[in-house]
């Protein structure tokens, strides 16, 4: 595995134990062998999430989601694969070895131990002397000690090196401070703290590392000098780990409430999401200091969010910062919605001054889509006074709707637009069209090459598994080499349907050529997730019939108990299915040939061929022998 050894990925899966995982999500019941309980991943009232511990995986068998103990920590925190181990092993208490050796890794773990260090300073300081002026800053500003924990919020000292001296104490040298934006380098020699007599909100990465501050200064702050005015906010500059157009302030608090609610609310301030937070809004995050992109909106897409509503101030300022943000999130595919707070107000103020549910009833009821945004932007600035700014508003609508993906919503669009600007929606149509052949023709000239074709031809569909494949699957899974060699003697890979089954097959010869069947890199999705999907639903599946009886009070025999005479059954069935198969093809060879007046004489004795097949596969000619 890159970036990480595979032994200490093994270490960190064999310490962590998918039920005691998954519980902290989820409140799961035992069910024989299984742990069941409410899927985390979609809203459900009857429990249809299987924990399997002995197999190491989850399933759902209402949205299907399933996999291992990484799979889960990845869909449930949002990140990929290597955050997913990094997060077990610190769960863990296990120390992962360097992930790239070398001078690289060092630096890299040297400056965000730094920044945890940082971050612990200014919390801690909370508690002391130097802290007072913060504590009672955050007391006015009412935010609650839950609040205050979960963000890590804290304050920087007043004095110039409070953090450089306790910093360099416990070893860590001015360079990496300076690197990270906790210190600037003095004329004279030396450093000072960058952060001084501020409240400090630790920005994190979805995963709780530290990357970088936000600083707010505090009231009555001194400044050293009568004509010195200190910023209000400041923050962390770019750095060697924080990138700021890739960050959302706010992410790691918010992850499970986003999911939730299938939405995030993006607001301008570090204040406004915790105070919103606190208040029991919790799908909300902030774009760091910059307007939104795509990569931030990129980590959203990561949590399943459908809408993505931009909280911005009613001057033109926060309208320009809507209007680009409409921009970045339907090009990411989503649907973008706007609020205008009420003049001169910002969430903070407004949730503090009216509460929770105050501001989401705001949200509900003034929410805005690209074309009533437009809109009304247009008749705030009166662009509805002539034609020529009328066919201006037309032209901004057109230019935006080039950017809609559903066919269907891009239309429904042009309906209102077309309504609101009093005009014909095929004049508004004909003009996204020829909007959208310009861009070709654009990119054209550029290219030197002719445009691309107007439709493309679709992708090939999934094949899906037939239950007949399911269960075979899920016997060779189970019962190992000798089940291996029973049935793929008897069948072809090439009986197998093209995709998810045949590929899971192919795996499964190659274990066997091995020596050995393991389960675990199914499900781990070492062979695609098109096998590990189907992997991980056949080896759930396996219980879920006599478990389901079982609550009822009805006793039943175990799945499979009889799994040789169960894998005849399905070879049989799946071999009648690629005989019929077979023969509708050649009955429709046939029929193509006759009315071309060809001879279809070899067809037919390939039909009487496959006829006589079936036979022997009805009577079980091709089992020589069944075991159990």
């Amino acid at each position: 595995m890159a970036g990480i050894p595979d032994g200490a990925v093994d270490e960190v899966r064999a310490a962590s134990d998918l039920v005691d995982v998954v519980s902290e999500r989820v409140k799961l019941k035992k069910q024989g062998r299984r742990f069941l309980g409410l899927c985390p991943f979609h809203n459900e009232k009857s429990p249809s999430f299987s924990v399997d511990p002995g197999e190491g995986l989850y399933y759902c068998f209402g949205c299907r989601r399933g996999g291992d103990v990484f799979k889960f920590v990845q869909e449930t925190e949002g990140v990929g694969f290597l955050d997913s181990v990094r997060l077990l092993a610190d769960r863990a208490g296990i120390v992962l070895p360097e992930e790239r050796g070398g001078e690289a890794a060092s630096r890299t773990e040297a400056l965000l131990a730094a920044l945890r260090f940082a971050g612990r300073f200014y919390y801690q300081q909370l508690g002391t002397e130097a802290g007072e002026r913060g504590q009672a800053y955050l007391r006015d500003r009412g935010f609650s000690r839950d609040a205050i924990l979960a963000f890590g919020i804290g304050v920087a000292p007043a004095t110039w090196d409070a953090l450089a001296t306790a910093a360099q104490a416990e070893g860590f040298a001015p360079d990496v401070l300076e690197a990270v934006g906790l210190v600037k380098s003095r004329d004279n020699g030396g450093v000072y703290d960058v952060f001084r007599d501020r409240l400090i909100f630790p920005i994190l990465s979805p995963i709780g590392k530290v990357l970088g501050f936000g600083g707010r200064i505090l009231p009555d702050s001194p400044t050293g000098s009568a004509d010195y005015t200190p910023a209000k906010y400041i923050n962390t500059p770019e750095t060697e780990v924080y990138h700021k157009s890739r960050v959302l302030f706010g992410m790691k608090q918010a992850k499970r409430a986003i999911r939730a609610e299938e939405e995030v609310i993006v607001v301008e301030g570090y204040a406004d999401v915790v105070s919103l937070w606190q208040a029991g809004v919790q799908h909300v995050v902030a774009a760091s200091g910059t307007a939104l992109t795509g990569a931030q909106v990129d980590l959203l897409r990561r949590l399943d969010v459908k809408r993505v509503l931009l909280v911005f101030d009613a001057d033109g300022a926060g309208q320009s910062a809507a209007r680009k943000g409409f921009d970045v999130v339907l090009d990411a595919g989503l649907a973008p919605y706007a609020v205008a707070l009420p003049d001169g107000a910002d969430p903070d103020t407004f949730v503090r001054q009216f509460g929770g549910e105050a501001f989401r009833k705001l949200l509900s009821d003034e929410r805005m889509d690209v074309v009533a945004f437009l809109l009304d932007r247009a008749r705030r600035a009166n662009a509805f006074t002539s034609p020529e700014e009328k066919s201006a508003v037309g032209q901004e609508i057109v230019a935006v709707l080039r950017r809609v993906a559903d066919p269907v919503l891009r239309h429904a669009y042009v309906r209102r637009a077309a309504q609101a600007l009093g005009i014909y929606e095929s004049e508004l149509l004909g003009e996204l069209d020829r909007e959208r052949s310009g861009g070709r023709a654009r990119a054209s000239s550029r290219r030197a090459e002719p445009p691309p074709p107007e439709f493309e031809t679709p992708p090939p569909s999934i094949a899906l598994a037939s239950p007949e494949e399911e269960a075979l699957l899920r016997l060779m899974l189970r019962h190992g080499i000798a089940m291996v060699e029973f049935v793929l003697t008897r069948m072809a890979v090439e009986e197998f349907t093209p995709g998810g089954a045949r590929d899971a097959v192919t795996a499964l010869i190659d274990q066997f050529n091995a020596g050995a069947i393991d389960s675990g890199p199914f499900v781990r999705g070492d062979y695609g997730e098109a096998v590990r999907g189907l992997a991980t639903r056949v080896l759930a599946e396996q219980q879920a019939g006599s478990d389901n009886w079982g609550r009822v009070g009805v006793q039943t025999p175990e799945l499979d108990a009889r799994p040789y005479e169960t894998a005849s059954g399905a070879m049989r069935y799946l071999k009648l299915d690629r005989v019929q198969e077979a023969l509708s093809a050649a009955a429709r060879r046939v029929l193509a040939a006759e009315q071309a007046g060809e001879d279809a004489t070899a067809i037919q004795q390939e039909m009487t061929a496959l006829t006589d097949l079936r036979k022997q596969i009805e009577h079980g000619d091709f089992i020589d022998g069944v075991g159990d």
